[in-house]
């Protein structure tokens, strides 16, 4: 089995401990080809498998023992799942005489993901009454359905009889005759291939034709899981000359020509004097409400969405045509068929993004404090192309969303856990992420998202590569100060906004990682530039208020919003 994965290009294995998984344990340490990482908490391993698989686009294999260890997987299931993220569970289990007998460490593991995985199969226990070329068809099945169309999880779910101790095979044993040429080729057993979806030619004959008698246009480029697709989506949206909404999951939201309207779409004036009668939807979701917000206000008599993917997507029951097909081939084909002029002037347009960009660098003045809105946009500036970002949902993700600078010709890898958007794993996903590039990784988390997965700082010492973790901490979760209960006073800061007066800097220290934390922007800069030559990992607080943030971004926002409506005055 272990041998057959790694031939599949399933080869990285995130191994828990335990006694049942001995078997496979001791496969992957003595195959010479596996690569492997431990992990003491099988939530962590999850996660990091999770991010290894948004990186190279191939799924890590979690190895662990019966019992709860396997449900830990979870939440890193669900979120690969809802994400279309590759990954592998191969759980060891008890064989069928021990379960609902009262017996140790037993649950029922047997489909344990339910509609999570996009494929599970229990296997039977070690035996010479199992045919080889059986097993390995199943796993290469497997890797393939992980792979597929709908890359996602799979589950196989291997139980052992003790002994557990490794035994030499007899390889001459007529039980092994059949696989004899997979023993000496060194090939896989069997390969599959998924050829991209070629868009209908009826389809984008009709969808240029809308396209080119549209009055105005938008292109929304949401969540996807290629670069390529996302470049494509660039270009055909410059090839148009269409507006193009590209959300920071997209991986657009940073390439220099690409200009945030993310900061238009939020004023209600703009929607207004802006009503798109056609939306073009790369991709899936988004981060902020605006863009649906405005889809509610506009009803565009087109809304298309274009994935590859079979699951639904229509989160507000508006969407009029859904192509299921590849994003880059689908763009690639609507190029050219469209040579009306926007009604936007491109100038004056132009002009706003200048003018709102030099505005959000007002928060960068060197002595001024450093803050969320201004440790975001700093990032986005001096994080290089040797490094990849990762971003924690909630404020830090619409931060970046919102205030990034766009000033990278070819963007920088991104990636955010957006398939249920929860904050936990996320230090875990981070790390998966760098090694799965092999680069230098800058996270920035909140510090509830943080305490939520503090014990993954224990994997950063045996990294090969160094993350730079930026805590934004303003003591409990500061997204709540902008909602409505806010106002609810009583019940606010016990059962919401939920302080927890940690050390930020003493668990860094528990862990033998860099501690820094900068006052102002100036400090902030000079450390994290330090830091992204360092090869130390290190964690840098940005502390402030609550209060203080709310009061930041609305000030921020309302200047934005001036010249937002001096745009439309022009219009």
């Amino acid at each position: 089995m272990v041998e057959e994965l790694i031939r599949q290009g399933a080869g990285f294995f995130c191994i828990s401990p335990g006694s049942r998984s001995t078997p496979l344990t001791i496969a992957i340490a003595r195959n010479p080809k596996a690569l492997w990482k431990m992990f003491v908490d099988e939530r962590s391993a999850g996660f990091f498998a999770l991010g290894y698989g948004r990186a190279t686009g191939k799924p890590a294999v979690l190895i662990c023992t019966s019992g709860t260890a396997v449900a830990n997987y979870f939440p890193a299931v669900v979120e690969a799942s809802t994400d279309f993220q590759p990954m592998l569970i191969l759980s060891a289990d008890r064989p069928f005489e021990l379960l609902d007998c009262g017996a140790n460490q037993t649950i029922r593991q047997e489909n344990i993901f339910g509609s999570y995985t996009r494929w599970s199969m229990q296997l039977p226990a070690p035996s010479k009454d199992t045919p080889l070329k059986a097993l390995l068809s199943t796993v290469a099945y497997a890797v393939a359905k992980s792979l597929g169309e709908s890359a996602g999880p799979v589950h196989l779910n291997q139980p052992f009889r003790e002994p557990f101790e490794p035994a030499t095979p007899d390889l001459n044993d007529p039980w092994a005759a059949p696989i004899k040429h997979w023993l000496e080729n060194g090939k896989p057993f069997s390969s599959s291939i998924v050829p991209e979806k070629v868009p209908d030619s009826n389809t984008i004959t009709i969808l240029r034709q809308l396209l080119a008698e549209a009055e105005q246009p938008m292109i929304i480029a949401g969540s996807m899981t290629s670069s390529a697709d996302a470049m494509s989506v660039s270009e055909l949206a410059n090839n148009l000359n269409i507006p193009l909404y590209a959300d920071f999951s997209s991986g657009l939201r940073m390439v220099a020509s690409v200009q945030p309207w993310q900061l238009l779409l939020q004023s209600p004036e703009f929607r207004k004097s802006f009503k798109a009668d056609l939306v073009l939807h790369f991709g899936g979701n988004v981060i902020e409400k605006h863009p649906s917000s405005a889809l509610k206000e506009w009803q565009p008599e087109h809304y298309i969405v274009v994935k590859p993917q079979p699951a639904r997507f229509s989160p507000y029951h508006n969407v009029t045509c859904r192509l299921e097909a590849s994003i880059t081939l689908t763009a690639g084909m609507l190029k050219g068929c469209r040579a009306t002029p926007p009604k936007l002037d491109s100038n004056t347009t132009d002009r706003f993004f200048s003018a709102v960009s030099e505005e959000i660098q007002t928060e960068l003045l060197p002595e001024k404090s450093v803050t969320d809105i201004s440790a975001a946009r700093l990032v986005s500036q001096l994080i290089t192309e040797q490094q990849v970002l990762f971003v924690s949902n909630s404020m830090p993700v619409r931060d970046m969303d919102n205030y990034a600078s766009n000033s990278h010709a070819n963007g920088i890898p991104t990636a955010v856990n957006r398939g249920v958007s929860g904050i936990d794993g996320i230090i875990s996903t981070t790390a998966g992420f760098a090694n799965g590039h092999q680069k230098p990784a800058t996270l920035m988390i909140g510090d509830i998202a943080f305490l939520h997965d503090i014990n993954a700082l224990s994997l950063l010492g045996t990294l090969p590569f160094p993350l730079q973790i930026i805590v934004l901490n303003n003591n409990g979760g500061a997204i709540f100060s902008f909602l409505p209960v806010s106002e609810c006073q009583d019940v606010f800061e016990t059962h919401f906004a939920t302080p927890q007066n940690y050390s930020v800097r003493s668990a860094a220290e528990t862990f033998g990682l860099d501690y820094a934390c900068p006052q102002t922007n100036r400090e902030f800069s000079e450390v994290y530039r330090a830091a992204c030559s360092s090869n130390r990992s290190i964690v840098i607080e940005v502390k402030s208020s609550r209060a203080e943030n709310v009061f930041q971004h609305r000030a921020l926002r309302g200047r934005i919003t001036a010249l937002t409506n001096e745009y439309l005055s022009l219009l």
